[in-house]
């Protein structure tokens, strides 16, 4: 990958980091007129001060529909400022799941003057309690919550309108209703009252950082992911890509829980909350594997005792197991504080490791450790109520984050592997075109050792041919002449069948490319001057045949040589007047059919008394895979040469014989 690339996808997972440093001083209160002060025109009044009375009971009750069914004293009011928070406490008892304290905050709008033509709306950044939240305007309900008094929304800013519609009274005093667990505490941020227009951006600046982001990120996470799991099931060996979709799965399930209401969720409250608890503590267990298959240095024993702990843990909090946790929600702020120190451990090993192994992106990770580290103990704060509950969860950004670097990650060994292909594919390249120029060498090294293989073969077989045929007949000759047994005539015979053996010898070393009927034509235009000259006609009446693929320069010449033979032994022993050359396919080869009008001769008595030129061309027929056969009587004599077309192929089925 080049330089630039890396420097740019550094800046962006680095600018991923800084980004919700950069958006949480958005949400703030700064710059907003006085508590008390009067609103200008279509401004916004942020009211900090508020009278509180709070009423213990026993479980929750539905929120009456006019303040005078709630029957609440007019003494007990005690004045409080805003935001305002109540202690939880840190192991809770059986008894704080039931006993409940409904907190009554009530602010007075007597002072303000309502927006001309507009209606009044009233803003709340944030509550924070395991409850139900109800809103009422001059003693009449205008809004309650709906759906479960555990996941209630709690992280949804409120906005709501205090007026039905323009030009209608504005209540003088507004009255919310927040239930709470005395063993949980709750949350109570500053109230604002306005026109829309003054308070509808910061509400849709508290939905986008506390709600909207969170769900993007988790859907951008989790569908990233899955793409990574479609890659796993096509590499099964690349475990990485199968991490970071469990990863992103679970990082999914873990932040459920900032953006859904009770009003959403399929399944109950104990199992939702498990679902977030467990979620959190095989995350965290899957970014150490996730970490640990990065930097390649394994932690065999921090990976047995972390899982060992996340299966104690997931086992010992499922609902309706454990008679000592009742409500598991509960004791979340608790196991989360718990997760806190095993957290701090698997990343300080598995940063240490990634540093000392040089890891490129460990400095990376490092940073998000230690902001993940800072933004979880300061989300755990915000949960304990120990910082202002108009603060926004930051654990979600952490997450996010998390999805850039991994992904930046991942893209970088997606884009390293594609590197690493092609130098891999270039080297290959290389040594294919090496051991293609070796490979051209040894092939013209072998082809001139079969050349002079071939031409010293061609030079024996020529030599040994010569020396049997033309070399014999010159031989008897000379003897002959020498004891005067030959006359002129007979000296000038055998002189002419040297030559016709010399230029049979010449004429098989030309090509003929397979093509038994070029072959065929050569022997008649050598042979047939000599027929002629014996007074025999020649009839030729040779038909197209397939080629012989085998026929190369010494399956030629033998069959040549037989059907010289054959034509020697007719001029010379059958007074024939007509001779006739004809060719045929017969099955998987052709046939070679030479017939006279002689006297014709006993031929199984002739191979007898083993005639040498009978003999010859039984053994030169063997010699190229064919046979031959005679078929003689008074009428004459046929002679047929059978050729395969290919070698090895019919041959063992036609046998040699004589008629």
């Amino acid at each position: 990958m080049k330089p630039s690339r890396v420097a740019l996808g550094r800046w962006t997972a680095t600018l991923w980091l800084a980004l919700p440093l950069a958006l949480l001083p958005c949400a703030s209160t700064a710059g907003a007129p006085a508590m008390d002060a009067a609103p200008q025109q279509g401004g916004a009044v942020q009211i900090t001060r508020a009278e509180l009375l709070s009423v213990p009971g026993t479980g929750y009750s539905a929120p009456p529909r006019r303040i005078e069914d709630a029957g609440l004293p007019r003494e007990g009011w005690q004045p409080v400022d805003l935001p305002r928070t109540a202690a939880r406490e840190l192991v809770p008892t059986p008894a704080g799941s039931v006993r409940t304290v409904t907190d009554w905050y009530r602010i007075d709008l007597s002072g303000l003057a309502p927006p001309a033509r507009q209606p009044l709306l009233l803003y709340l950044p944030r509550w924070k309690t395991l409850g139900r939240i109800a809103v009422y305007g001059d003693g009449v309900l205008l809004y309650q919550s709906q759906g479960s008094a555990v996941h209630n929304g709690y992280n949804h800013p409120l906005l709501l309108p205090l007026n039905a519609a323009a030009n209608t009274p504005s209540p003088a005093s507004v009255l919310i209703r927040v239930d709470r667990l005395p063993s949980s505490g709750s949350g109570f941020s500053t109230v604002w009252v306005g026109s829309e227009g003054s308070l509808s951006w910061r509400y849709l600046l508290r939905q986008l950082l506390q709600v909207q982001l969170p769900f993007m990120g988790s859907a951008a996470f989790l569908a990233v992911g899955a793409f990574a799991f479609a890659v796993w099931l096509g590499k099964r060996r690349e475990s990485l890509y199968l991490l970071f979709f469990a990863i992103s799965a679970m990082a999914f399930l873990r932040m459920l829980h900032y953006f859904v209401s009770g009003d959403y969720l399929l399944v109950s409250d104990e199992w939702f909350e498990w679902i977030t608890v467990a979620s959190l503590v095989w995350l965290i267990i899957l970014i150490h594997l996730f970490l640990q298959r990065l930097h390649q240095q394994p932690s065999r024993w921090l990976t047995r005792l972390s899982v060992g702990l996340a299966l104690a843990c997931s086992m010992a909090t499922l609902p309706h197991v454990s008679r000592a946790i009742p409500s598991l929600y509960l004791f979340t702020p608790l196991l989360n504080l718990a997760v806190l120190p095993v957290t701090v451990l698997i990343f300080a090993v598995n940063l240490r490791k990634a540093l000392r192994a040089k890891f490129p992106e460990g400095r990376l990770v490092a940073g998000w450790a230690v902001l993940a580290l800072a933004f979880t103990s300061y989300d755990g704060l915000l949960q304990n109520n120990l910082v202002s509950p108009e603060s926004v969860y930051t654990s979600p950004y952490a997450i996010i984050s998390l999805f850039f670097i991994f992904s930046y990650i991942m893209f970088q060994r997606y884009t390293g592997a594609f590197a690493e292909v092609a130098r891999l594919n270039k080297g290959l390249a290389q040594r294919l075109q090496a051991r293609e120029a070796e490979l051209e060498q040894s092939y013209q090294r072998l082809r001139v050792i079969e050349n002079e293989q071939m031409l010293g073969a061609e030079r024996r077989r020529l030599m040994q041919d010569m020396h049997d045929g033309l070399g014999s007949s010159l031989i008897s000759a000379i003897r002959s002449v020498e004891q005067g047994a030959m006359s002129g005539t007979e000296i000038s015979g055998v002189l002419k069948g040297c030559m016709d053996d010399l230029k049979l010898a010449i004429d098989s070393m030309e090509s003929v490319d397979a093509d038994l009927l070029l072959l065929l034509a050569t022997l008649r235009f050598r042979l047939a001057p000599r027929i002629e000259s014996a007074g025999v006609a020649l009839r030729w009446e040779v038909q197209p045949v397939p080629a012989l693929s085998w026929l190369d320069p010494g399956g030629a010449l033998h069959i040549l040589r037989i059907m010289q033979e054959c034509v020697a032994n007719v001029l010379r022993h059958t007074r024939a007047t007509i001779i006739r050359f004809s060719t045929a396919t017969d099955g998987q080869g052709v046939c070679v059919v030479i017939e006279d009008n002689g006297a014709g001769f006993a031929v199984e008595e002739a191979l007898r008394r083993s005639g040498r030129g009978l003999r010859n061309q039984q053994r030169r027929a063997l010699a190229i895979g064919g046979t031959v056969r005679w078929e003689s009587g008074s009428g004459g004599t046929r002679f047929t040469l059978w050729l395969p077309l290919h070698h090895g192929e019919g041959a063992d089925n036609k046998t040699m014989s004589a008629a």
